[in-house]
């Protein structure tokens, strides 16, 4: 994962500030990049280093229980190889929950083996993208698949 070295201004995002991003990442320096990037969008993050915490995370979330004071997840970023539970257990394992069944979850890896990518696909990612992600990039994906309350519409795609 690579910042973009260019900085032009891209469009801020207005979701209520109970609503995140999750990044998920045995990484800590691309969990770092990610979350630099998402910051200059004015989003909110959480981070999880494996599968097993985001799993955990996403099952504590208000999506899950209803929570008011837990945070909102929109949109997970998924890396697929971690180790304790992979990027692919943990989409299955999520994807077994109805409530979770239009999540966005976009993986993010450095593999470009196609087998790689109809697995993930077959789990249930809802898009698989390869490293390094730009900042442009991950802006586009999160206008794709967050909700945009300023404008009065909901930009999410229904997979």
């Amino acid at each position: 994962i690579k910042m973009n070295s260019k900085k032009q201004p891209l469009a801020p995002f207005d979701l209520p500030p109970d609503t995140v991003v999750l990044v998920v990442d045995d990484n800590a320096m691309n969990r770092s990049i990610l979350k630099r990037m998402l910051t200059q969008f004015k989003l909110a993050h959480v981070e999880a280093a494996n599968g097993q915490e985001a799993v955990d995370i996403m099952l504590s979330s208000r999506n899950y229980t209803s929570n008011a004071a837990a945070p909102e997840v929109a949109l997970v970023l998924m890396d697929l190889s971690m180790p304790v539970m992979d990027g692919y257990q943990a989409t299955s394992t999520i994807r077994r929950y109805p409530v979770f069944a239009n999540l966005p979850i976009v993986a993010l890896t450095a593999a470009t083996i196609e087998e790689g990518k109809q697995h993930a696909l077959e789990v249930g990612v809802t898009e698989y993208r390869t490293k390094p992600i730009k900042r442009d990039m991950l802006h586009s994906l999160c206008q794709q698949y967050l909700p945009n309350p300023s404008s009065g519409n909901d930009t999410r795609e229904i997979v």
